[in-house]
């Protein structure tokens, strides 16, 4: 299999498979059509934050993941985060979601990030295994969630 890593920039026909993914993982509550909206003014928008990268298989869209800023309400500071990462249920326990992770690292790294972050509610052992610490956790709606940052560049 080849596998590529292209921002939907690159690719804004990508755009609505990250808007399905993302809705469904993330936003079910939440109106499609604006979810869909989202994803397709991040791929063409001129900025670098957001930006979204697509993992594909053979062309096939496998997985994604997200750079952007204002991840978690009242946080500003805590910017630029890492977010939204998904991989198809299908292509899961194949190292996906860690090559994602690296190559969002690296991305950033290149623009001059020297710090990103991130929440979780239930990963932040897959996240300890690519490096990232947690420095802070939160309760929302009696769950806890832990806040991770990673030094990178």
């Amino acid at each position: 299999m080849t596998e590529t890593i292209v921002a939907t920039k690159e690719r804004p026909d990508l755009a609505r498979i990250t808007g399905m993914w993302r809705w469904e993982a993330f936003f079910k509550d939440q109106n499609l059509d604006d979810i869909l909206k989202l994803d397709s003014e991040c791929a063409t928008s001129p900025d670098l934050l957001p930006t979204v990268l697509v993992l594909l298989n053979d062309q096939r869209p496998t997985g994604m993941v997200t750079l952007c800023l204002d991840d978690l309400d009242g946080r500003p500071e805590l910017n630029p985060w890492l977010a939204g990462l998904y991989v198809n249920p299908a292509d899961r326990s194949n190292g996906y979601g860690q090559c994602l992770v690296r190559e969002l690292e690296a991305f950033a790294s290149k623009a001059g990030i020297k710090r990103l972050s991130l929440y979780t509610l239930n990963a932040a052992n897959f996240y300890a295994m690519a490096g990232w610490n947690t420095f802070e956790t939160f309760e929302h709606e009696g769950k806890v969630y832990s806040i991770m940052q990673k030094k990178i560049g």
